[in-house]
């Protein structure tokens, strides 16, 4: 099996394209430049601009699923999630890649009864902030892909944090709040398990440590 990634170079993409490799998937993983780290041999890293459609097919190419594990980092000097994840969703339509799975966070997009009070607040809160671009840009992400007709899942971890994996809940009603957290080993274990087994097609999946 052949999955694509983007956003390999970040902690949690490493994580996750550590545990899938060592799980027996084939990884084509997407680097705006190339990692210092040797790579194993069941992962290919491409190396281009997620503005260059031509290295986003190369990502692409004979996947059969995609993982979307971009996020805002220091140095961007703009917002780039959404405009990526619809560059990525147009290449997966030439491809004829049939699933996705983006991961956003338990703040972004649509927030059901699951999702604390505090939690909403704050989400609420943080929108009339400088971080207010960053969320309006995760939201619209969100959006795109849910509209899109490939099967998606859409991945909402708590917190993420670094460490060990531990046991962990996932599911469209699991709990959410200020305290819940989730290490990064324990979201990758996940997205592996989803990958190779499907049990969340478009549906939207909280994951939080228990």
């Amino acid at each position: 099996m052949i999955v694509s990634v983007f956003g390999a170079s970040g902690r949690t993409g490493k994580a996750f394209v550590k545990l899938a490799a060592e799980s027996g998937l084939y990884v084509r993983a997407h680097y705006r430049t190339a990692p210092l780290e040797p790579s194993p041999d069941t992962v290919t890293v491409v190396v281009g601009a997620l503005t260059d459609p031509t290295a986003v097919r190369e990502v692409l190419r004979g996947a059969d699923a995609v993982v979307v594990l971009l996020g805002p980092h220091p140095s961007a000097h703009r917002v780039f999630c959404a405009t990526a994840t619809k560059a990525i969703l147009a290449g997966m339509a030439t491809q004829n890649v049939p699933r996705i799975l983006c991961v956003t966070g338990a703040m972004i997009g649509e927030r059901p009864s699951n999702v604390s009070l505090a939690l909403k607040l704050m989400s609420f809160g943080a929108r009339r902030t400088e971080q207010g671009d960053t969320l309006a840009d995760r939201d619209a992400q969100e959006r795109a892909v849910r509209s899109s007709p490939a099967a998606w899942t859409m991945v909402k971890p708590a917190t993420l944090t670094d460490g060990p994996g531990t046991e962990f809940e996932a599911g469209p009603a699991v709990s959410v709040g200020l305290s819940s957290r989730c290490t990064r080993l324990s979201l990758a274990t996940f997205l592996v398990a989803e990958v190779t087994r499907p049990q969340y097609a478009t549906s939207a999946v909280y994951v939080k440590d228990r």
